[in-house]
């Protein structure tokens, strides 16, 4: 989660896009609205078109909502981008992350190999 990206994210629940915090002030300096700026118009729809598309056959239809740095929606997004705040030793890594019950794709990986070898 960077300042000059968008994401969208499709969790099933919800399909939420994230605006970076340039993206968000260029939004709102109206930089989609002038002439030069073509290419900004057509980067801020096209995350919308493409929920659109994944949210048109969904059932149950998901929640869907566009979000910025520090929105109160915010902490959804973060919370299944970087699921934990806890590295392998169950210590709390202070950089911002809410935590959740989910595990981190690496510690899952770690977890799947120890079994591996363990069978």
């Amino acid at each position: 989660m960077k300042n000059n990206v968008i994401l969208l994210l499709d969790t099933f629940f919800y399909v939420c896009i994230w605006k970076g915090d340039t993206i968000d002030k260029w939004e709102q300096a109206n930089y989609q609205d002038d002439p030069n700026f073509e290419n900004f118009k057509g980067l801020l729809e096209a995350p919308v078109e493409d929920a659109k598309y994944i949210m048109q056959e969904r059932f149950p239809m998901p929640r869907f909502f566009i979000t910025k740095p520090n929105d109160t929606n915010e902490r959804k997004v973060k919370v299944k981008v970087n699921p934990s705040s806890l590295n392998s030793a169950n210590t709390i890594v202070q950089d911002g992350n809410y935590f959740t019950e989910d595990v981190s794709l690496s510690l899952f990986m770690q977890h799947l190999v120890r079994m591996a070898v363990q069978s």
